[in-house]
């Protein structure tokens, strides 16, 4: 045996502050993005309403970070840079959190491996104090001049790290992941006016309106304004919700510009985020994701922000609660919205002096007037296509409506809005279906008798593998209801039966199973593509779609509704 697999014990010692720190630093600071996202927090908190970023050499040569905050009193100035010293947390409640920083760590996390800088005034005397430090020591101690406010400056970023000075990303990368998370905090406080700088170029500003739209515009480009939809704001398990969300046109190949603020904090609720992408990936492209900011403020007790070492992970406690709400409030109102067709433009036409008539007389094909709802555009029939579509003409163009998923979507929502509901009782058959089952499904058929008495199917044992279906919804085109005669006889309804027993040996309970029913029965009840429609059966479909919350997708989340815009027809016949 060789002396190399023997270890001589060495004593346990207390490991040099300078050392202690350069490793706890680590914990904090793992790039230049680390400094900018700490230092940018402490300016917020501080209560600035400018902040100005300035970085060089992707931050491993400088970062400054100047705000206009309240300031640190000259004698509070060497205590703000030792571990765990700070005004952030009051008490030792950390349930009670209302501030982006509150563990005391950046300012000696960031001087132990770079050369710190700060400046700051707590007063307008015009006279403030600076102090510089090396390896966390204190090596400059001195007046300074500086409106009320605070300047940190950061130079030769992992100096005394060589590994990880190595480690850093090329300029442009730290660069960018700098600009990434300027722009999330800017998200996060749109009262802020904030500015950054990379190498003397300014790359991007913000107002500081305090509007977040506004903000999204500003940091992602003009080509958003008019494309941004409001989410909310809705009350949800204590905690107010709201945010904006782009139209489905405005999508993005990657998941970055889905944010989420937290009572203030830019973070990534991993179950949250996961229920967000659930509800969109239906309703759009295949790859694509939406540009989408979600504001939540609870009370701090029902977050706990101190589970990531960099804070970019929270956790809500009724996130479950949360998450659905949002995700139903994503589809719905993503679901309004009817996709464009759009050509590639042509470069003599300028759209925006152009005015198009798609009909100028429209009372010729539709003597009724036009259909008003609250969820679509008041919309004049024009007749059908290939028995397949409804073609109306809207106040911006024409509509093209898939007959079979717009009654799907009205028969889904009806299912849904009778569960749980004190509505009116279901519809009693003349005549009761009988189902005839294998004795493995009759088994499994008799324990979703309670459940499917819930949605309106009151279903009875006759027999010891056979049940009678006495009632049923009232589902509007299939069997009577409120929505009118003008549906009457338009779905299927031979195959409600059909719908049921396709799930009847389906494992799930409870949600899940629910919403499978209620999509399987809307998809094989719903009146069929190829069948032609009387026009008062066309504005009754129409109608009924256009109270619906999601008129442009289907319950698959296929798109059922098309919009041919003015300045497609015009670019199109050069007008």
């Amino acid at each position: 045996m060789t002396g190399n697999n023997h270890r001589t014990r060495q004593p346990i010692r207390v490991l040099p502050p300078a050392l202690a720190a350069r490793i706890a630093a680590g914990e904090v600071i793992a790039r230049p993005v680390s400094v900018v996202k700490e230092l940018i927090e402490n300016a917020l908190d501080a209560g600035a309403r400018q902040v100005q970023v300035e970085v060089r050499g992707g931050g491993l040569a400088l970062i400054r970070v100047s705000d206009d905050g309240v300031g640190i009193p000259p004698q509070e100035l060497p205590l703000a840079c030792q571990r765990h010293a700070t005004s952030k947390l009051l008490g030792d409640d950390l349930a009670q959190i209302r501030t982006l920083g509150f563990r005391g760590e950046a300012l000696p996390s960031i001087a132990a491996v770079a050369e710190l800088t700060m400046v700051s005034a707590a007063d307008d005397s015009g006279i403030g104090r600076r102090l510089t430090l090396h390896d966390s020591t204190i090596v400059v101690d001195e007046p300074a001049p500086r409106p009320r406010g605070t300047t940190v400056t950061v130079r030769r970023l992992f100096q005394n790290v060589p590994a990880r000075l190595a480690a850093a990303g090329r300029p442009q990368a730290e660069v960018a992941l700098i600009s990434q998370t300027v722009r999330r905090l800017a998200l996060a406080a749109p009262h802020a006016r904030m500015t950054l700088k990379v190498d003397e170029r300014q790359v991007l500003q913000t107002s500081g309106s305090g509007d977040r739209a506004t903000a999204l515009i500003e940091l992602y480009g003009p080509p958003l304004a008019g494309r941004l939809r409001p989410l909310g704001p809705i009350e949800v398990a204590g905690a107010s919700i709201s945010g904006l969300i782009s139209d489905p046109e405005v999508t993005r190949p990657a998941r970055d510009q889905v944010h989420i603020i937290v009572n203030g904090r830019w973070a990534q609720p991993r179950g949250l985020l996961a229920t967000l992408e659930a509800a969109y990936r239906p309703l759009l492209p295949r790859g694509r994701h939406p540009l989408l900011i979600l504001v939540i403020e609870t009370e701090p007790d029902q977050v706990d922000v101190n589970i990531h070492p960099s804070k970019l992970e929270v956790r809500l406690l009724e996130e479950q609660a949360i998450a659905r709400a949002v995700g139903e409030l994503i589809r719905t109102v993503l679901g309004r919205e009817p996709r464009s067709l759009r050509l590639a433009p042509r470069v003599d036409f300028d759209p925006l002096t152009t005015t198009v008539l798609v009909a100028e007389e429209p009372d010729a094909y539709d003597a009724d007037g036009p259909i008003v709802t609250p969820n679509l555009p008041p919309l004049r029939l024009i007749g059908q296509v290939q028995a397949r579509l409804v073609l109306m003409e809207g106040p911006d163009g024409l509509y093209l409506i898939d007959q079979h998923r717009a009654h799907e979507r009205i028969l889904y929502e009806r299912l849904k809005a009778l569960h749980g509901a004190d509505v009116e009782e279901p519809f009693v058959l003349a005549d009761p279906l009988l189902i005839e089952l294998r004795p493995a499904q009759a088994a499994r058929f008799s324990k979703r008798l309670d459940e499917l008495a819930a949605l309106g199917f009151r279903c009875e044992v006759f027999g010891p593998h056979t049940f009678l279906m006495r009632a049923a919804p009232l589902l509007p085109g299939v069997l009577p209801g409120p929505c009118g005669d003008g549906l009457a006889a338009l779905g299927q309804p031979d195959e409600l039966l059909k719908a049921l027993l396709t799930l009847v040996d389906e494992e799930a309970y409870g949600e899940t199973w629910r919403e499978r029913l209620w999509v399987e029965v809307a998809c094989r009840t719903a009146v069929r593509r190829g069948r032609p429609l009387e026009r008062p059966a066309m504005r009754a479909l129409v109608e009924a779609l256009g109270h619906t919350a999601a008129p442009a997708v289907c319950p698959h989340g296929s798109q059922l509704l098309l919009r041919v815009g003015e300045e497609l027809i015009a670019r199109t016949f050069g007008w």
